[in-house]
């Protein structure tokens, strides 16, 4: 049976119980969730497939970018979401490619190394491409703290400046992109 209609737009907080906000804490999210998924088991009369539609909603909105977009479309605003990023995030975007394709040299050194000693002897380089990658991600997270500060801003307005949600709907999309690449490395990496 399916939980909503095709095309219908699910709406991830009322599945999870959760008041129409953007700034939501990921212990939040961890509630929610929990409270949800006790309503949602079957032993409790919960239905088939309850449980992929708490998965969606928590993906939703553990994402800033479609926590923000899904909280604009439950208000009826369409937002654009294909165009540019702020040109600021075009020099991170430089720096997290550049350690992106140091870790991935290095992730191939480690794999072709033949040797015990060989692979010890990238230990020390290993460990400098973690650092870079780690100073990256944290790079990355400041940036999507300082675009999630108008979260604030958009819950009180009345109705919010389209421009600036749309750009921070696309600015938050390639730095969650980003991020991911960088974790992804850098799990690569230890």
């Amino acid at each position: 049976m399916d939980l909503w209609p095709l095309g219908a737009v699910i709406d991830a907080y009322q599945i999870l119980g959760l008041e129409r906000r953007l700034v939501l804490s990921d212990e939040t999210l961890r509630e929610a969730l929990r409270e949800a998924g006790k309503r949602a088991h079957p032993d409790a009369g919960g239905m088939d497939g309850e449980f992929a539609g708490l998965r969606e909603a928590v993906a939703i909105l553990s994402s800033p970018s479609q926590r923000l977009r899904h909280w604009l479309e439950l208000r009826g605003v369409a937002i654009e979401i294909r165009g540019s990023i702020e040109t600021s995030l075009m020099d991170l975007f430089a720096e997290v490619g550049a350690i992106t394709q140091q870790a991935e040299g290095l992730i191939r050194k480690r794999e072709e190394a033949k040797s015990a000693l060989v692979r010890a002897m990238l230990e020390a380089e290993t460990q400098l491409g973690r650092e870079a990658v780690e100073r990256a991600i944290a790079q990355v997270d400041r940036r999507i703290a300082v675009v999630c500060a108008v979260f604030a801003d958009f819950e009180v307005a009345e109705e919010p400046d389209l421009t600036v949600a749309s750009m921070a709907v696309r600015n938050l999309a390639f730095l969650e992109k980003w991020r991911t690449g960088l974790r992804r490395a850098f799990s690569r990496l230890v």
